[in-house]
């Protein structure tokens, strides 16, 4: 082979070694190149210097992971274990009220006789009714004000004290009612917006969901207290007559659990 000739395949094998260099390779998809990308964003920011693990490389995933937690914790329900413990919460709330407001309506250590339940009594109102609504009225009133100091603090937002309820005439779906807006009726005499409400007087349900329902309890405090607690029928011209609180409250919630009574004698009873 001439000089000039060997010259010239010497040039051609040069430039196809520059040619035949590293191999770029595209990246097979977005998600490739968004993990690169991160990955490098960390290597040059030395604030992922203090993070470990796929917080450092994938910092996306660890919030999205937040926003799950934060989204299964609002529809958290009440563990077996919770439960157990609000329920002798209850209990013990019924038996310090009882107590309590005998002490204080009918003397230091007296308790309910048939004879002091069917006295006739006259309200700060002027209306007339039996002892036994009387104290029934106060107990359950300071029953309600235990719970909540109780609750308040560790379970706000879980628990709701005589929440309102409404079946939707139109849809035939059960809707919570706003407390404010409750007030505004009551505050204008217009007591026939309650019609057909059930109100509870305490409900177990998800975080912020009052309608997401899984116990119900309702305080009773019989006169006399030796007598045992039951479900009262709704009287003659109310929507729900004659059924009792209890088969309504589990239709309008549609609570998978029997409600449940709280009495100061009888513990928790069905």
């Amino acid at each position: 082979m001439t000089p000039p000739r060997r010259m010239w395949w010497l040039c051609c094998l040069l430039l196809w070694t520059a040619c035949a260099g590293p191999e770029v390779r595209r990246p097979r998809n977005y998600s490739q190149i968004a993990m690169d990308s991160a990955t490098a964003g960390c290597l040059r920011n030395p604030a992922c210097a203090s993070q470990v693990g796929q917080d450092a490389i994938l910092p996306w995933l660890s919030r999205a992971a937040v926003r799950a937690a934060e989204a299964a914790a609002v529809m958290r329900l009440w563990e077996a274990a919770e439960v157990a413990r609000v329920e002798h919460v209850l209990v013990e709330c019924a038996k310090q009220a009882n107590r309590e407001v005998n002490d204080r309506m009918l003397g230091p250590g007296r308790r309910t006789s048939r004879e002091i339940c069917e006295q006739k009594v006259v309200d700060a109102n002027g209306r007339e009714m039996t002892r036994a609504v009387q104290l029934g009225n106060a107990k359950h009133a300071a029953a309600l004000e235990c719970v909540q100091r109780e609750l308040g603090a560790t379970d706000a937002g879980r628990f709701s004290l005589e929440p309102r309820y409404l079946r939707d005439a139109k849809t035939g779906r059960t809707r919570w009612l706003d407390p404010e807006e409750v007030a505004r009726w009551l505050a204008a005499g217009q007591f026939f917006r309650l019609t057909g409400t059930i109100a509870p007087d305490v409900v177990l349900h998800a975080l912020g969901n009052p309608l997401k329902v899984q116990r119900i309890y309702d305080f009773k405090f019989p006169c006399p207290v030796s007598n045992f607690p039951r479900w009262d029928p709704y009287p003659e011209g109310h929507p729900f007559a004659p059924k009792e609180q209890g088969e309504i409250y589990q239709q309008l919630l549609e609570s998978e659990q029997t409600p449940q009574l709280i009495s100061p004698n009888f513990g928790v009873t069905p």
